[in-house]
């Protein structure tokens, strides 16, 4: 029974290899969504000459590590 399983779940994950990769869109999509959440959980803001920093650029910092590098623009915090 073990033998099956093991060779069911391999069937599996050979078959997950084969499909076409996830559109370069759907991945932002996914790491915005997962960046909005880390920077709600682990605010990092910004501090500006008044010694108080109003942006979280915690969001930033994740996309960044996610490889989407280009920063959001146009949008105030």
């Amino acid at each position: 029974m073990l033998k099956l399983t093991l060779v069911g779940l391999a069937g599996l994950g050979l078959a997950a290899c084969t499909l076409p990769p996830i559109d370069r869109s759907v991945q932002r999509l996914h790491a915005e969504r997962n960046c909005r959440v880390h920077a709600t959980v682990a605010p990092a803001y910004a501090i500006d000459s008044t010694g108080i920093g109003l942006r979280n650029v915690a969001f930033d910092a994740c996309m960044r590590t996610a490889n989407f590098a280009k920063e959001r623009q146009g949008r105030s915090e």
